[in-house]
């Protein structure tokens, strides 16, 4: 029996809506007023390199294309040195060691930078909602402090830090 003559044809699947990037850009600062901070970005996992090709395409259509992007801080995952997004090749670099809460800075070559501040993606979904919220409407500043979200790993002490502290350590210099 033909499955279009009872009706029960079958339709092309559709493929799935991609993630949507939980992302909020700071709206634009009064003139001659620099801002530090260009947005926010939650992403799903500590993955950069799985997650740019979300990331990418939900930034303002006025940004050029990234060309660089530098992970700061120690929730991000090992990188490559390059990826290719959206048949574009993208430099990579982590910089795990790098003290404070963890950002992304996207460079356009020769036209400018941007800086994301990165909500870890553990970070509770009510707290980020309120923090992207918050960014987005221009009530929040991006690099405000955000409760729980920034408690991750710091830099690690070097073994001699702990001596130099010890009063008898420095009578014995």
């Amino acid at each position: 029996m033909n499955p279009a003559a009872t009706g029960t044809a079958r339709r092309p699947a559709r493929p799935a809506p991609p993630p949507v990037a939980r992302l909020a850009i700071a709206p634009a600062p009064a003139a001659g007023t620099a801002r530090r901070v260009d947005g926010v970005w939650w992403p799903h996992s500590a993955d950069l390199e799985a997650e740019l090709p979300e990331l990418l395409p939900a930034l303002p259509f006025d940004w050029p294309r990234i060309t660089h992007a530098t992970a700061n801080g120690a929730l991000w995952a090992p990188l490559p040195t390059l990826t290719l997004v959206a048949g574009h090749v993208i430099r990579l670099r982590r910089l795990p060691d790098r003290p404070g809460p963890p950002t992304l800075c996207l460079v356009a070559a020769g036209l400018g930078r941007w800086d994301l501040r990165v909500l870890p993606p553990r970070t509770a979904e009510d707290e980020a909602v309120r923090v992207l919220a918050g960014v987005a409407t221009g009530a929040l500043p991006a690099d405000a402090p955000v409760p729980g979200a920034d408690a991750g790993p710091r830099r690690p002490e070097r073994p001699g830090a702990a001596r130099l502290r010890d009063p008898r350590a420095l009578r014995n210099r």
